[in-house]
């Protein structure tokens, strides 16, 4: 389900990736992309309805273990049709015992919004689910690593200490929540990503501003941060590690 306005986006066909979800207009970073509702199933359902749809990967975790959802109707528009990317400009969010999908930074009109699946490293299915994205840190696969995932696994935690909701039985749809926060803030556990197909944002500075206001600038602008005075580009921070090219 969108929570993004009709006209914020559109969902088209890709060469390669099959349907995909395009920006229309600019969207701000922490904006509210979307909630997956959906019917909730026992995960050893999973790869008999994937089969179904040519090993499309369209369920995620659900809030208890052992559960996930699946769409209800794949047809309909939704943000199950996000595609993968290993250098995403949306990300999730749990709340409440659902995946609530924002924009990570300002995503530009024309791109399309993306997601690092970051599947289960203990499930691995050899190169089921390669990754072809392209980006410069494509790592060839859709699966997180062992530490990603450990990182990753105690940040939810963290994040939904104190949240109480009842945990849907398997069979039912997930409804939609009756209230929604109106943006994410920036975490230092989500990676960011510029918009490297824009032009950089010149930055004056004499030196490398701290951590927190790289993100702050690479999150508001969505584009790579060229130094000048440096001779340095930044182009995402992932891992708590600055990636850069001179």
């Amino acid at each position: 389900m969108f929570l993004l306005p009709k006209d914020c986006y559109q969902v088209k066909t890709t060469k390669k990736k099959g349907l995909g979800v395009f920006a229309r207009k600019e969207i701000p970073a922490g904006t509210l992309i979307g909630d997956y509702v959906g019917l909730v199933i026992k995960d050893e359902e999973i790869d008999g309805l994937e089969k179904k749809y040519n090993d499309a990967c369209y369920s995620i975790d659900y809030a208890s273990e052992g559960l996930s959802i699946f769409p209800v109707d794949i047809k309909a528009p939704g943000v199950h049709l996000l595609n993968h990317s290993c250098a995403p400009n949306c990300d999730t969010y749990f709340y409440y015992g659902h995946n609530l999908f924002f924009a990570l930074r300002r995503i530009l009109p024309g791109e399309e919004l993306t997601l690092d699946y970051s599947f289960d490293p203990d499930v691995r299915e050899g190169l089921l689910h390669a990754c072809y994205c392209g980006s410069p840190n494509c790592r060839g696969t859709m699966y997180a690593s062992d530490n990603t995932a450990l990182r990753f696994g105690a940040f939810c935690d963290r994040q939904t200490k104190g949240q109480k909701f009842k945990i849907q039985k398997p069979g039912t749809v997930l409804a939609p929540l009756g209230h929604y926060p109106k943006m994410i803030k920036d975490f230092s556990n989500f990676n960011l990503f510029a918009n490297i197909k824009v032009k950089s944002l010149v930055c004056g500075d004499r030196k490398i501003p701290a951590m927190s206001e790289l993100r702050r600038r690479l999150r508001q602008s969505g584009r790579a941060l060229r130094f000048k005075n440096l001779g340095l580009t930044i182009w995402a921070i992932a891992d708590g590690r600055i990636m850069a090219t001179k």
